[in-house]
């Protein structure tokens, strides 16, 4: 049980929000980047899409883990190979930690998410 809490600690939970926060900056960054010296738009090419956005959290996840000072668990910080390891997994879970303090906050000020648009308006 130990593990666990210290998997869920809030230290994890806003290191999975700094790699959401980061990765969108990148992507944001290379699509306008791309738009501006290229006039192409990266959203119509396949690998953009289904391979380089979605291993782009894990990327961040792994780099972030080599800069000094980062609060990693004691666990994971003994050599390299265990901090990319610990890379690896906050950046595959950073996505749903993400949607999972959205919702939180969401429910907390009492607001429902709709997605559907309205057409009346």
């Amino acid at each position: 049980m130990d593990i666990l809490v210290q998997l869920l600690s809030i230290t994890n939970v806003m290191l999975c929000l700094a790699v959401v926060a980061l990765v969108w900056i990148q992507r944001k960054g290379v699509e306008l980047l791309i738009k501006k010296l290229f006039k192409k738009d990266l959203n119509n090419y396949e690998i953009w899409t289904e391979f380089l956005v979605p291993i782009g959290p894990i990327g961040t996840a792994c780099l972030l883990m080599l800069v000094p000072g980062v609060p990693i668990m004691a666990m994971f910080a003994a050599t390299t190979g265990t901090k990319l390891i610990f890379g690896l997994g906050l950046g595959l879970l950073s996505n749903v930690v993400y949607k999972l303090v959205k919702k939180n906050i969401l429910d907390r000020m009492g607001k429902k998410r709709d997605n559907s648009i309205d057409h009346t308006k």
